[in-house]
């Protein structure tokens, strides 16, 4: 449990700092949410949209990414492509060559024994394939179902690379649930610059707890730090 003198201190810190506005944009197509929550593990965001945008190409996806208003024109529509499709894209040209040359970005989750982002992508997907989450439709029932989300995430964790959950957690903010947040590394400097250094878990009570402080939703808090923490020096 966070105390109500931490959630003040970063409700004050949010107000004077950051620019909380709705989300604008968002994936039309669960591949992509794929893509983006497994190729942001330590990469530069303009990357990351380089990949998805090369993948929409190479399968001719309508309107990868939309305006809110405008998104409902491909999700939950026949032009939606299902994960199975991605899967078996992948699985075709094989996870070196998808990398190689379809997405050209042959990162790992990691340095030092990491697997390829392309294969991590993969598991992620052949995973919320196996428990029946196809569609981003798909995704929104998954999370109001809590023991088949535990199997999910269970099986999302066993994916090398996965790391703290932060890209669970991702992954289901980009397919539009604006109450998970991703307190990666950039939120916790956030969060430690105003108040003190915290784990994982109590990095996300501190969002969450903040955000319905400020009136605003998670995904919205969690945004804006995001805007906002690359402006700043990197401190060796």
């Amino acid at each position: 449990m966070v105390s109500s003198g931490d959630i003040e201190v970063l409700e004050r810190a949010a107000r004077a700092g950051l620019t909380i506005t709705p989300r604008e944009k968002r994936w039309t197509h669960p591949s992509l949410c794929v893509l983006d929550a497994v190729f942001s593990i330590n990469a530069k965001y303009g990357g990351v949209v380089q990949v998805c945008y090369r993948y929409a190409l190479h399968a001719s996806l309508p309107g990868p990414l939309l305006p809110m208003s405008e998104a409902d024109a491909v999700i939950g529509t026949i032009k939606e492509q299902c994960l199975e499709a991605f899967v078996q894209d992948v699985q075709m040209v094989g996870v070196e060559r998808f990398a190689a040359n379809i997405i050209n970005n042959r990162q790992r989750t990691s340095t030092w024994g990491g697997i390829l982002k392309a294969e991590a992508a993969l598991a992620y997907a052949m995973f919320l394939v196996k428990h029946g989450v196809q569609t981003i439709g798909d995704v929104a029932e998954l999370l109001g179902e809590h023991e088949r989300l535990g199997r999910v995430e269970a099986d999302l964790a066993a994916v090398r690379g996965h790391g703290s959950g932060a890209r669970r957690a991702y992954l289901w903010m980009l397919a539009g649930d604006d109450q998970h947040v991703k307190p990666d590394r950039m939120v916790l400097r956030w969060i430690a610059r105003h108040l003190r250094p915290v784990s994982v878990d109590e990095g996300r009570e501190l969002l969450v707890a903040t955000a319905g402080r400020l009136g605003c939703t998670p995904w919205e808090l969690d945004h804006a730090i995001w805007r906002a923490e690359p402006r700043r020096p990197m401190h060796k």
